[in-house]
């Protein structure tokens, strides 16, 4: 199975800090966020590897290098070369391609990987284990997407979790309150990660050469379309990392489980 990290976003939410650094860049515990997703995979035994980028790659490609000393191979997705259709020009991109747009410009490299990939955002941080994700993963199922459920934040749970396993719909209207997050039945609603195995076949859905999201041109008409969505919610910690405040959050997180052994391994501590 290969592995896809989306590293393209603008991350305008941290600026000034995403003036300086791309977001992926940014670091929690002194390991930027696409190192620890680069070594998150690798430790699940992912040894191929694709990222899209777009706002100051240079950073990112000057970090991660070849791989090679992560274990994997790196295979590099430039948006800023991407035409999204229309009068386009290679290297003259304004925008970044989208979630969607950006694993559908990288379809023919996942297909030659097989029937699945494992995709993490490159500007999050969490302590899952991916290959437990990737094992659970079933044949029939269009994709496993990975929850989360924090009350802190009630206006981001927009999937709607079934008991026995899989999800019925997203929500066109999220809930605004905890007590309205907390009245939902049955089941309960999550906050999509960003962690997700997902069937090639979505591919087929996402429209080729433009600005698409993986959410409403993928996953939604699948479901529509009758395929199968579970979810997981796996043991661990997430945060999303999108304000100054949650990757101050993630830090306290990420030094506080240092003294776990896998931990200090994707530190390079152990």
């Amino acid at each position: 199975m290969r592995g896809f990290i989306l590293a393209a976003g603008l991350g305008t939410r941290l600026r000034p800090l995403t003036q300086l650094v791309p977001k992926p860049m940014v670091a929690v515990a002194d390991m930027p966020l696409v190192e620890r997703a680069v070594r998150q995979l690798a430790a699940a035994g992912v040894r191929e590897i694709g990222i899209n980028v777009f706002h100051q790659p240079e950073p990112i490609l000057a970090h991660l290098g070849d791989g090679g000393r992560f274990g994997v191979t790196l295979r590099i997705f430039d948006e800023r070369l991407s035409p999204a259709g229309g009068d386009a020009t290679p290297g003259l991109q304004r925008e970044p391609l989208g979630t969607g747009g950006g694993l559908k410009a990288a379809e023919a490299w996942l297909r030659e990987g097989g029937d699945r990939f494992v995709l993490v955002n490159g500007d999050a941080w969490h302590s899952y284990d991916l290959a437990a994700i990737c094992a659970a993963h079933r044949d029939d199922a269009v994709a496993t997407m990975v929850v989360h459920v924090d009350r802190r934040r009630p206006e981001l749970h927009t999937l709607e979790c079934h008991p026995q396993g899989h999800m019925p719909r997203f929500l066109a209207r999220v809930p605004m309150s905890v007590d309205e997050l907390e009245a939902h039945s049955p089941g309960f609603l999550g906050i999509y990660t960003g962690v997700a195995v997902f069937a090639t076949r979505l591919l087929d859905r996402l429209p080729p050469g433009r600005v698409s999201g993986l959410v409403l041109h993928g996953l939604q008409p699948a479901l529509q379309a009758g395929e199968r969505i579970d979810w997981m919610r796996p043991d661990g910690l997430w945060v999303d990392c999108g304000t100054v405040e949650e990757l101050q959050r993630a830090d306290i997180f990420a030094r506080s489980l240092r003294c776990l052994p896998l931990e200090r391994a994707l530190a390079g501590l152990a």
